[in-house]
């Protein structure tokens, strides 16, 4: 089954080719699209967070002024030559002014773990939008698709119209003639107005497929551009590159971060930490006289080294590792199931694509017994050896032939773009 899987991708990867016209179109969708937009923000958010968390390894700078009131205060009375006196060892009012440094010495790597789990956020946010991205572009290609279906469904029904108005024009010379009734014409004309009734219906659903590109690019006059028939470029089948895979495993790296982080919660964290400013109370007031200022208020400083070391948080951490890897189990299975549903849809796939190819095949002979038919009706018609009905029938089966040819191709097409979707290619970006 692989042999024959990884033929079918080669022949027709060496049939198709890729069409500029629908990629520029997807590409203009993709820049367009408020949804992407609104999703990339998150981007950008992850962006701010790393720096945000990055921050937290830089010295903080801070300034501080106080004034704190205490009452009550150590006081001493004591006599000195018979004369009671107060020393007051500190001042009820304090003031205090001065600049704060403080510094992650070194934190086991618990910082830089946490800006890791953000990248990888940011990066499962990517493939999320990948995701997006990839839906609308192939909604994009199957809607382009039923266009270039339905314009040439219209050429048919023209051709057609074409054919019936050229036989309704030999019967109306015919009664100018005396050779035939006016009956005769009448199907005739009840048939044009039908069939320019269908070119209206048919020309009606293109416009709306049109006004819904229109709308999804923010483009205003998409109608000409829409002229090519897209032959779908395939890659080498790797279901592994498939946005819901990638985004799986994406997610699965942030839960292997998480466990990462918690792994190191117990870890110790050492600080070092400065001040250098200004405040008074270094000299005792003696019966409440307040010293000089240059003698009350002195330059001070501090610097310290702290280490803290978790002791017991109530297990938070291994049950947050625990969560995670279940959450990593999830995923697993998760993403088996992903390709298993993958590999299946690509087998059948490449299956419908071969029974089509077959249809197609023979319904280019079916359409040239039709026109030999036709051919042959046409001249009976024109020497009187087999009536208008009879005509009419044949032209019919010709009609009906190409439509369905015209279906088939169709279904063809949308098959290339499913196999593409089933294998993850972005058919827009080869």
């Amino acid at each position: 089954m692989k042999k024959i899987a990884l033929f079918t991708l080669i022949a027709f990867c060496a049939q198709a080719q890729t069409n500029k016209e629908l990629n520029s179109l997807v590409q203009q969708v993709l820049t367009y699209s408020p949804v992407l937009k609104a999703q990339k923000t998150s981007l950008q958010a992850g962006e701010v967070k790393s720096q945000i968390q990055s921050s937290y390894a830089k010295p903080m700078l801070a300034y501080e002024a106080g004034i704190t009131r205490i009452d009550p205060v150590s006081k001493v009375t004591f006599a000195t030559g018979g004369v009671p006196s107060v020393l007051q060892f500190q001042p009820n009012m304090n003031y205090n002014t001065n600049f704060v440094a403080s510094q992650t010495l070194y934190d086991w790597g618990k910082n830089k773990s946490t800006i890791d789990k953000i990248l990888l956020e940011t990066r499962l946010s990517q493939t999320q939008i990948d995701q997006t991205a990839f839906g609308l572009a192939f909604q994009i290609a199957t809607v382009y698709h039923q266009i270039l279906f339905l314009q040439n469904v219209v050429a048919i029904q023209k051709a057609e119209l074409g054919r019936i108005n050229s036989h309704k024009a030999i019967v109306e010379n015919q009664i100018k003639l005396g050779e035939a009734l006016e009956l005769d014409v009448m199907g005739l004309r009840i048939r044009v107005q039908n069939q320019e009734t269908k070119i209206t219906e048919t020309e009606t659903q293109i416009d709306k497929l049109i006004d819904f590109l229109q709308t999804q690019s923010g483009q205003k006059d998409l109608k000409s551009q829409i002229k090519a028939i897209l032959q779908a470029k395939s890659s080498k089948g790797a279901i592994d590159q498939h946005p819901s895979i990638l985004s799986l495993e994406a997610e699965k790296s942030v839960f292997e971060q998480e466990i990462a982080i918690q792994s190191k919660a117990s870890t110790p964290t050492l600080a070092g930490s400065a001040s250098l400013g200004v405040r008074n109370g270094y000299l005792p007031r003696i019966n409440g006289e307040v010293p000089a200022f240059e003698d009350d208020f002195k330059l001070n400083s501090l610097v310290g080294i702290k280490l803290t070391v978790p002791i017991y948080s109530g297990k938070r951490a291994s049950m947050q590792q625990h969560l995670a890897k279940i959450q990593q189990e999830r995923i697993s299975f998760q993403k088996e199931d992903t390709q298993s549903k993958l590999a299946y849809e690509l087998r059948q796939g490449e299956a419908n694509l071969k029974l089509i190819e077959d249809k197609l095949a023979t319904q280019k002979k079916v359409i040239e017994q039709a026109k030999y038919a036709y051919q042959l009706g046409e001249a009976r018609y024109k020497e009187g050896t087999i009536k208008q009905l009879e005509l009419d029938q044949i032209q019919n089966l010709l009609e009906e032939a190409q439509l369905q040819e015209e279906n088939f191709k169709f279904q063809f097409n949308l098959q290339q773009l499913d196999l593409l979707r089933t294998q993850g290619v972005k058919f827009w970006e080869l």
